[in-house]
């Protein structure tokens, strides 16, 4: 009988290949041989599009490391944007010439496997845990999709993950090498699907427009280099570097990079956050989910990536959390670039160094952590986690070297970690006095996989990854990130590590560790191979994928949601356009032609954010109520007087109309703007001084 662990050599031509092999690899419900022997396969030159499309993920990699430590050192000295960048060029050339002539790609970004061996496994030890994964995902899937009572949900969540673990390390134990038990895809197969599907996305992302609040400090920030040349290490939103700033310290580089290459072309910060990048990332983020499922060695790669694809653009709704809705719709910011970019990049690289430890692929695993830093300060906790679930596959064979590509990977996001808590780190949001229901582990689960068909398809891939993942490593780092965000989804987990660490409802990014698009598409090569080995004999098997197919694009047609639906608070309009609205674009050009540098507008918060992504002339009163909290003790800084206009024109309660005249004359607002509707607001604003000056479909602005 079969076994649990995977390590027949799979053959996508044979229908027991196809089918029997994988499912007794799965689930030891197959016929075979206690003895496996693991072929070895003969090492081939990759596809070009393949290897072109890999360096060119490497670049991306090599761009954002170096430019990291050369912003590091600009914030230390004092060093402006542009040398910064001729700083940036010099290193660039020298990576180029000392990387020339060193890379071999082979037909995947794994190593040939050792001669053949014999393995023997015994049955007991992995039939029980792939039993009870089985189990487990099912509950786990069926809770979150039915949104029944969440203890439903965080044990078997548990269960899977620990079990899970189990299983894979089980195998390992049997591998005769852990480059060894799974089989090497084509070398050419799925780039043309690819590069249509990549660019499609890139052209997707030009039409659609969702504006995130998130942008007023990051683009800000942006804006300040490309009008200054310089880095900031103070305040940009209220002043001109007179406070603190709001999200300290400033480590990620990835801002300050588009704003110096804004500075370099003398054009706004917002041209090429919302222009260029989106199209360039989502191109990117496809080019990295098809490398990563390539890594794993997954069969029927390009149903793998259709099936991942097709997933992220049906996983919308108004969640801000999901895989989906942290694709191509907000592929400018730097977080999102971390998870759909670098993320699938840095497993690779970390399974290649668990295949064949060497010094350069530790390189490539510190560049890896570097990079991640420069996108978002989430890596400070994410690269971690990733790092100990990557290199567990090691501690089988080499704790030493398990240990050594640990530090390689999480080095400089632990140390920028450590200079944030040495230096009194903050964020703007006050996560121990706001919205206090992200700490529930319930909402976060539901917020990141939703429920329906949706979250039982999300959950059961996620849960079955350390079953179904071709490549035996890959397995175990699947089932440790399980092992994770399932520590998140326990009650009082984030509230705690709110009091100990000040993380908090930031911890749900921890999910991003689980790649779930990548997984699905995983499960469905899978499903897809099984059934085409029980249909071949029919003649049926050409078929088997169009079938697939239109079933899976009408499952998620009637029980998903797209990411461009009105739901998402994405709209579809002419590309090259900002991610504000066209409205808010002019009313802000109205502005500054008449206001002079340094003025103070009032305005809601829509509007107030698109002042602050604009320009840093003129500053906001508040762009959003929260950023104001963390210089609420500055007498200079005007806090209730701020807090009194914001509630009156975001029509938020708390304030006074005796309260607005003395607020407007102490912080010398200029220009003033409200709701359309809002009668309230503007009788305030003439009772005080101001006069009507300009009017649109959805406000009202006022001169001093």
């Amino acid at each position: 009988r079969g076994h649990a662990c995977g390590l027949l050599h799979f053959d996508p031509r044979s229908p027991q290949g196809a089918g029997a092999g994988y499912l007794e690899a799965v689930t030891g419900l197959g016929v075979g041989d206690d003895a496996v022997t693991a072929r070895p396969r003969a090492e081939v030159a990759a596809d070009p599009v393949a290897r072109t499309a890999d360096a060119a993920l490497d670049a991306v990699v090599v761009v954002l490391a170096t430019w990291t430590v050369v912003y590091h050192v600009c914030l230390l000295s004092g060093i402006g944007a542009t040398p910064a960048l001729v700083a940036e060029g010099v290193l660039l050339v020298g990576a180029a010439w000392m990387g020339r002539g060193s890379v071999r790609r082979t037909q995947s970004d794994g190593c040939p496997a050792p001669a053949a061996r014999s393995v023997r496994v015994e049955r007991s030890w992995t039939r029980g845990p792939t039993v009870w994964t089985l189990a487990s995902a099912a509950i786990a899937a069926t809770a979150m999709a039915l949104r029944g009572p969440w203890v439903l949900v965080w044990v078997p969540w548990l269960v899977a993950g620990l079990t899970g673990s189990f299983a894979a390390v089980s195998c390992l134990r049997g591998l005769p090498s852990l480059s060894a038990g799974a089989p090497a895809p084509p070398s050419r197969g799925g780039a043309g699907f690819v590069l249509v599907a990549a660019t499609g996305c890139a052209a997707f992302s030009l039409v659609a427009m969702r504006p995130n609040p998130d942008d007023l400090f990051y683009v800000n920030v942006s804006q300040w280099v490309a009008e200054h040349g310089t880095f900031p290490v103070r305040d940009t939103l209220f002043s001109d570097l007179r406070y603190p700033m709001a999200n300290w310290p400033p480590t990620a580089s990835y801002d300050a990079l588009t704003g110096a290459v804004a500075h370099l072309l003398g054009t706004p910060a917002g041209t090429i956050t919302y222009l260029v990048v989106p199209p360039l990332a989502s191109f990117l983020a496809v080019l990295a989910l098809w490398r990563l499922l390539r890594a794993w060695r997954t069969p029927l790669v390009s149903v793998a990536m259709a099936a991942a694809l097709l997933f992220l653009l049906f996983d919308g709704t108004s969640s801000y959390g999901s895989p989906g809705n942290l694709f191509v719709t907000r592929l400018w910011q730097g977080k999102v670039i971390l998870l759909c970019v670098l993320v699938p990049v840095l497993l690779v690289h970390a399974l290649r160094f668990v295949e064949r430890p060497s010094r350069a692929r530790a390189g490539w695993l510190f560049g890896c952590g570097v990079a991640a830093v420069a996108l978002s300060t989430t890596a400070i906790f994410l690269v971690p986690i990733l790092a100990v679930a990557a290199t567990a596959p090691l501690l089988v064979r080499s704790p030493r070297t398990a240990v050594a590509g640990f530090a390689a990977l999480s080095a400089y996001p632990v140390g920028v970690g450590v200079v944030t808590l040495l230096t009194g780190g903050r964020s703007a949001d006050d996560f121990g006095g706001r919205r206090l229901y992200r700490f529930d582990g319930s909402w976060i689960g539901h917020e990141v996989f939703l429920d329906g068909l949706i979250a039982f398809v999300a959950v059961a891939a996620v849960l079955l990854g350390c079953l179904v993942l071709p490549h035996p490593p890959a397995r175990l780092t699947s089932a440790l990130a399980v092992m994770f965000t399932g520590l998140v989804f326990v009650p009082g987990s984030t509230r705690l590590a709110y009091d100990l660490t000040g993380l908090g409802p930031t911890l749900w990014r921890v999910t991003w560790a689980c790649t779930v698009a990548g997984l699905v598409g995983v499960l469905a090569s899978w499903v897809v191979s099984r059934w085409g080995a029980r249909w071949a004999r029919r003649d049926w098997r050409r078929w088997l994928g169009l079938v697939a197919a239109s079933l899976a694009v009408a499952l998620l047609a009637a029980f998903g949601s797209p990411i461009w639906a009105g739901d998402t608070s994405t709209r579809l309009v002419r590309p090259f356009h900002w991610q504000r609205g066209d409205e808010s674009r002019a009313i802000v050009a109205w502005m500054l032609a008449h206001s002079s540098p340094g003025d103070i507008v009032l305005a809601p918060d829509g509007l107030s954010v698109t002042v602050a992504v604009t320009t840093t002339r003129v500053k906001t009163v508040a762009p959003r109520d929260y950023y104001l909290d963390y210089l609420s003790d500055d007498p200079t800084f005007d806090y209730a007087d701020r807090l009194t206009l914001d509630h009156l024109v975001n029509r938020v309660g708390g304030w006074s109309a005796g309260a607005v005249p003395p607020a407007l004359s102490s912080l010398g607002v200029r220009i003033a703007c409200v709701f359309r509707d809002d009668h309230v607001a503007a009788g305030l604003l003439r009772a005080a001084g101001f006069s009507p000056a300009h009017s649109t479909a959805t406000y009202r602005c006022f001169l001093a």
